[in-house]
């Protein structure tokens, strides 16, 4: 089993994790390359502020919808926020 990761199948891995599709083993991979890998660490935070993000405005049984602006303007804000 290969544990090392490239940046690309790390940014796969972490996209795949945020919907529930990694497996128990990516997970471990990814765990390992985070940590010696500032830029895919910095991805996955990201990655997870924007889901948080996009979950607290849609929901499940809506599917997804577009923002109007003062959604838009409170998603900024939290991102923002969670970003400092």
């Amino acid at each position: 089993m290969k544990f090392k990761l490239t940046c690309d199948e790390a940014t796969a891995i972490c996209s795949k994790n945020q919907y529930g599709e990694a497996s128990v083993v990516d997970k471990i991979r990814m765990v390992f390359h985070l940590l010696f890998c500032a830029v895919c660490k910095l991805y996955t935070k990201q990655n997870t502020i924007i889901t948080k993000c996009l979950s607290s405005v849609n929901d499940e049984t809506e599917g997804i919808k577009k923002l109007n602006v003062k959604e838009k303007e409170e998603m900024e804000l939290k991102i923002k926020e969670m970003v400092e």
